[in-house]
């Protein structure tokens, strides 16, 4: 009796917890995995004005490269992505940005620019708890909502104006 309680409230605790953790990289890998490929993009925003393979823009090869991702598992759901520019000063290292419109002129030569994606989603656990006894705990009795970000530096600096 005694080790059948303690493996109700030890192994299923730990098998969910277990199961966020593997769920949860998932999230965060997808979120690089579109900051990666949206950064080899020609353009931002809009497709570029020739024609090429990789004509996509930035912001719908994130997109498109979460939810190819996220489809493959089950168990995480995507609440919101969204594809910014953040600009680094390279003489005084200022940072600005997010920013989720293309950008507007300016030196483009003399800024690092980076196109950062932001993903947030929830991860469900294995097996849902329902009691009172427990509370309202992420992970164990709903589901984990996970907001992460990554930054590449993009390829072609030109395509941030389109």
């Amino acid at each position: 009796m005694i080790l059948m309680v303690l493996f109700i409230f030890l192994a299923f605790p730990l098998v969910n917890l277990g199961a966020i953790g593997i769920r949860s990289y998932f999230i965060i890998n997808s979120c690089k995995e579109a900051a990666h490929r949206a950064s080899k993009s020609l353009t931002y925003e809009q497709a570029a004005p020739v024609q090429l393979a990789n004509n996509t823009p930035a912001i719908t090869v994130a997109e498109q490269t979460v939810q190819r991702y996220m489809n493959a598992f089950t168990g995480v759901k995507v609440q919101s992505v969204r594809s910014g520019i953040v600009t680094v000063n390279n003489t005084t290292g200022t940072k600005t940005g997010p920013v989720y419109a293309p950008l507007s002129g300016g030196n483009m030569y003399g800024n690092v620019y980076y196109l950062e994606v932001e993903l947030q989603a929830t991860a469900e656990p294995l097996l849902t708890y329902n009691g009172g006894l427990l509370g309202d705990i992420p992970g164990l009795t709903r589901p984990l909502t996970i907001q992460t970000h990554a930054r590449e530096v993009f390829e072609n600096p030109k395509g941030l104006q389109m």
